[in-house]
C-alpha cells in the first residue's frame, strides 16, 4: 500500500512539474512573439521617419553605381528605372507628408511653422514644394536633380533630353487648367523638342517625346480651358490678337517647323467646333 502511494504521488508531483515546464516555456514563447512585434512596429515607424534619408541614400549608392558601368547604354537604363523608382518613392514622402501639405496655404501660425520646418528638412535631400495649383501641392526633386546626376554618363541623347527637362522643370507648366507660361515660351519649347527629334531620330526617347511635343502643340494652338487661344463662346468668333501677334512671329522666326502647317490650319479652322479634331488629324501625320 505504501508504495502505491508513493508511486501516485510521484505521478503527480511528475505532472505537475511537467505543467509548470510547459508553462515556463509557453511564458517565454510568448514574451517573444511580444517582442517581435514591438521590434516590428518600431522598424515600421523608423522606416517611415527616414523615406527621405533613404532618397538621398538610393541617390549615393546610384552615383557609385554609375562610375563602375561599362557603357553609357547601361547608364541610359539605370536612369530609366531610378527614374521610376524615385517616383514611387516621392509619392510614399509625399503621402507620409500629407498632413503638412494639406495646411500649405493655411494662415494659422502652426501650420505655418510646420511647412517651414519641411521645406527645411527637404531642401538637405535636394527636394522641394511643387505648387500645381487648386490648392494643391507636391515633393518633387531640384529642377536639375536628374541632369547632374547623369549627364557625364548616359548617351548625348539622354544627355540633351535631361537638360532639356531641367530647363523646363524650372517653372510650373499650368495650374488651373490654365498655361502659367506664356504662349511665346511654349512656341520656343515646341521647337527645342523639334530640335531634339531631328536631332537624334533613332532615340529610344522618341515616343515619349513625341507625345508630349504633340501636347504642346495643342497647348500651343488652343490653349487650355483658362487660357484659351480664341473667343469661341460668341456668335463672333476671333483669336485673341496677343495670340495673333505669337503666331506671327513664330511663323517668321522658324518658317520651316513642322508646326507651321498646323497653324495655318488652325487659322484657317478655329470656328469649326471640329477644330480638335482637325489639328489631331494633321498631328497623326508627325
Amino acid at each position: 500500500m505504501r508504495k502505491f502511494i508513493i508511486a501516485i504521488t510521484s505521478v503527480i508531483l511528475l505532472s505537475s512539474c511537467k505543467q509548470t515546464a510547459n508553462e515556463s516555456v509557453s511564458g517565454k514563447t510568448e514574451i517573444k512573439k511580444d517582442s517581435i512585434k514591438v521590434e516590428d512596429a518600431a522598424k515600421i515607424k523608423q522606416s517611415d521617419s527616414n523615406l527621405l534619408e533613404q532618397f538621398s541614400k538610393n541617390k549615393n549608392e546610384l552615383v557609385l553605381q554609375l562610375k563602375s558601368l561599362s557603357n553609357k547604354e547601361a547608364a541610359n537604363a539605370l536612369y530609366e528605372k531610378y527614374f521610376e523608382e524615385n517616383s514611387t518613392l516621392l509619392q510614399q514622402i509625399a503621402a507620409k507628408e500629407s498632413g503638412v501639405l494639406d495646411k500649405f496655404y493655411n494662415d494659422d501660425e502652426a501650420d505655418k511653422k510646420a511647412v517651414k520646418l519641411l521645406g527645411e528638412k527637404l531642401s538637405k535631400h535636394q527636394v522641394q514644394y511643387w505648387e500645381i495649383g487648386e490648392g494643391y501641392v507636391e515633393i518633387e526633386p531640384l529642377n536639375d536633380f536628374y541632369y547632374k546626376i547623369f549627364k557625364n554618363y548616359v548617351t548625348d541623347d539622354y544627355k540633351d533630353y535631361l537638360y532639356l527637362k531641367s530647363e523646363e522643370n524650372k517653372s510650373l507648366y499650368s495650374a488651373d487648367a490654365g498655361l502659367v507660361i506664356s504662349f511665346k515660351d511654349l512656341g520656343d519649347r515646341i521647337i527645342s523638342w523639334e530640335n531634339f527629334m531631328t536631332k537624334y531620330p533613332n532615340s529610344k526617347l522618341i515616343a515619349s517625346v513625341k507625345e508630349e511635343y504633340k501636347n504642346y502643340q495643342m497647348d500651343y494652338l488652343v490653349g487650355q480651358d483658362n487660357t484659351p487661344t480664341a473667343e469661341r463662346s460668341s456668335d463672333e468668333k476671333y483669336i485673341y490678337p496677343e495670340n495673333i501677334q505669337e503666331f506671327n512671329r513664330f511663323l517668321k522666326k522658324y518658317p520651316k517647323s513642322p508646326t507651321v502647317p498646323l497653324i495655318n490650319l488652325f487659322l484657317e479652322n478655329f470656328k469649326s467646333e471640329s477644330i480638335f479634331d482637325i489639328l489631331r488629324a494633321e498631328q497623326s501625320k508627325l
